[in-house]
């Protein structure tokens, strides 16, 4: 019975993942954002508003040399 019980915990977790990963990223924001109002997750909510607003590849580690590449 144990067993089943940690199979469908992994199984679930397999799943919410998968449907966090297709979800689109306006739809993330609205959920994240719903939580946040709850008290659940605020911090996610704002370090993916940030992310959504990064323009482009403004997300890498190396955004700052191509941007100093560019200027040149």
């Amino acid at each position: 019975m144990l067993q089943q019980f940690i199979i469908a915990i992994l199984v679930l977790g397999a799943a919410i993942y998968v449907i966090w990963t297709f979800m689109p990223m306006s739809r993330r924001q609205r959920l994240l954002d719903a939580l946040a109002a709850r008290g659940i997750a605020a911090g996610a909510a704002a370090a993916h508003r940030r992310r959504l607003a990064a323009p482009g590849c403004g997300n890498c580690a190396a955004s700052e040399e191509h941007r100093g590449s560019a200027k040149r």
